[in-house]
């Protein structure tokens, strides 16, 4: 029978409880779910455990926290919120419209907010993210140089590999068809980093919208040649 998917808290608070029985450990009790988590109740730990007992993960030994087991499962899930599309291109004005969920390997999720959003673009192809890819991202003001983020430059947002050298801020591409993009601090802002990729083997219909992204790009790029 097919478990029903986890919230990313849910996903989380699985996650640790795999660590402990891996190690060993002492499943963790309410309060110890509490100081890692940063809630200010056990009953907050207690509900996501009963839900955790309910969707089939786990089980639980006259509901204390102590008793918890593993209920042995070919593959967790989570769901994860799907926010419209990002370019990966020049970057465009963000469309972050609420398109329902989409649902990912709960070992995917670290801590903290996550969400997913469609690609649109190929200038990070050779990341192996392609037009038509879902990468799913979790929120962070900040990210580590190296890291692929979805950010807003200008007011417009992208995709796109993140270089730091000193006080200068670049946004690269991985593709050598596209040129990097130099950031100014004030006019940027980082959404979140890209933790995965997921890809549909089977083709997608393409909107129009799409269409006439990829008319407008193909347009830019002609015209960029033109001018030299």
């Amino acid at each position: 029978m097919e478990q029903e998917p986890l919230t990313s808290a849910q996903a989380q608070i699985l996650s640790a409880i795999r660590v402990r029985v891996e190690r060993s450990e002492a499943a963790p009790s309410y309060r110890d779910l509490c100081a890692q988590f940063g809630w200010a109740s056990t009953g907050t730990a207690r509900d996501h455990l009963q839900a955790l007992a309910r969707k089939g993960y786990i089980t639980l030994g006259g509901g204390r926290a102590r008793q918890i087991r593993l209920v042995e499962s070919p593959l967790a899930v989570a769901r994860v919120r799907l926010l419209g599309h990002v370019v990966a291109g020049r970057p465009e004005v963000a469309v972050e419209l609420p398109d329902g969920e989409v649902t990912v390997p709960a070992s995917w999720l670290g801590r903290g907010r996550h969400f997913a959003l469609r690609v649109v673009g190929d200038s990070m192809i050779n990341a192996a993210i392609i037009d038509g890819d879902t990468v799913i991202v979790r929120e962070q003001p900040g990210a580590l140089d190296g890291e692929i983020v979805v950010a807003t430059v200008g007011g417009e947002t992208t995709v796109k590999r993140l270089r730091l050298d000193g006080g200068n801020i670049r946004l690269m591409p991985e593709n050598a068809a596209f040129a990097p993009i130099d950031v100014r601090e004030e006019d940027f802002r980082i959404h979140g980093v890209v933790v995965a990729v997921m890809r549909s083997l089977v083709p997608q219909p393409t909107t129009s919208r799409q269409t006439r992204e990829r008319r407008s790009h193909t347009v830019s790029q002609q015209e960029s040649a033109r001018h030299g």
